[in-house]
């Protein structure tokens, strides 16, 4: 005998947490399982719209503390933590030794702290470097200053690896991509809350953040020049339009124009609220292209491109048959895109990824979606990387 069913109303479902009840269309069709998360109002007035129903056996009888929630994949004891995770604890630990830095720098070896993260980096590039460019891509939780920091690292490490530059030099550049806007870190609360465009007195500061950034990092005890030299010359351009000193293209050193391109798209991926909404990773590689040779080096351009691709790791695309998917690794092509489908057709999140082969026509990649779209799926979008 089929369990009795009855509608769903909006009291039942708790955005942000769990379902204690699976969902079914008013034929009696599957939608949602029990334990998915739904975090956008709109999700829940579909469901509504559409008269969704429920077992009215899991409406009495599963109490708010015994709900289910998505399983965690479990390792072995011993095991490594998969590379995506290992990273998003790197940001975590990074925000709060900046943090220190900031408020107690008499409590907290920089120096040493951030190369140590910069050598943690490097490992996590070589292990992995699909699953260190998604979780930096994907953290839309910790704050945007320290996700930038470790974005603009992971690309440092890729595109100075690509240019044959020893690994040594490597770590020297990865300490100053993560600590390239430590000068900003005093103005970083007045800059979340500045909504337009930046005033004069926000301006300046921001302005003078790469030369305030040096002697921060000198004060802490670094002295390393290349290090030093690329965090003071992060937003110079080779045509003399950068800062701060408008300098062109003989004086800015490679450290300086390797951090310029990480920076570019990172900034460009990132949405913050004194400037536009972000672009899509395809849409910031195209504008950083067409800098190329004219305020950023264009062999460096084309060495990142040829790193993370056209469709970067942790992209999200909608596919032709109308699911919506997530992109695992570097692609290059459109057709050999190894994508997770994790929204299905009718726009429901699934509990666990489902791998598309973007060959065949029916998966063909036919837009990109934003991230701020699909956070219902946080969950299922991580399993990518952390199965």
């Amino acid at each position: 005998m089929q369990p009795s069913k009855r509608q769903i109303t909006a009291a039942d479902i708790k955005l942000g947490e769990p379902l204690l009840f699976s969902v079914f269309d008013p034929e009696g069709r599957l939608l949602l399982r029990r334990g998915v998360v739904l975090t956008m109002p709109a999700q829940v007035s579909r469901i509504i719209e559409r008269k969704c129903l429920m077992n009215a056996v899991d409406a009495a009888w599963i109490p708010p503390s015994a709900a289910p929630r998505a399983a965690t994949p479990q390792r072995v004891p011993g095991e490594a933590m998969p590379v995506f995770e290992q990273m998003g604890s790197l940001i975590l630990n990074l925000k709060h030794s900046l943090v220190t830095a900031l408020r107690m720098p008499e409590q907290i070896d920089l120096n040493a702290r951030i190369r140590q993260f910069a050598a943690k980096i490097q490992a996590l590039c070589a292990e992995d470097v699909d699953s260190s460019l998604a979780a930096a891509h994907l953290d839309y939780v910790n704050p945007y200053i320290v996700v930038h920091q470790v974005m603009g690292a992971v690309l440092t490490e890729i595109v100075a690896r690509r240019s044959g530059i020893g690994a040594q030099e490597r770590l020297s550049l990865v300490c100053a991509a993560l600590t390239r806007d430590i000068g900003m870190l005093a103005i970083q609360s007045e800059l979340d809350q500045c909504r337009g465009p930046l005033s004069v007195a926000l301006k300046l500061p921001v302005q003078a953040h790469p030369q305030g950034g040096v002697q921060i990092l000198r004060t802490a005890g670094v002295d390393e020049q290349v290090w030093l030299s690329a965090v003071e010359q992060h937003h110079e351009r080779l045509n003399g339009s950068g800062y701060p000193h408008a300098i062109t293209a003989a004086a800015i050193g490679q450290g300086g124009r390797i951090l310029a391109i990480a920076d570019t798209f990172s900034a460009m991926t990132k949405p913050r609220p004194y400037r536009d909404k972000e672009h899509f990773a395809q849409s910031a590689l195209r504008d950083i292209y067409l800098q190329k040779d004219v305020s950023l080096d264009g062999v460096l351009i084309q060495a990142m491109i040829k790193a993370i691709g056209i469709f970067p790791p942790g992209s999200i695309v909608k596919l032709k048959n109308g699911e919506v998917a997530v992109v695992k690794c570097c692609t290059h092509k459109q057709s050999d895109a190894l994508v997770y489908t994790v929204y299905d057709q009718r726009g429901m999140p699934l509990l666990e990824p489902v791998r598309r082969n973007t060959a065949n026509p029916d998966f063909k990649i036919v837009s990109m979606v934003p991230y701020s779209n699909c956070r219902s799926a946080a969950v299922t979008i991580k399993r990518v990387w952390i199965k």
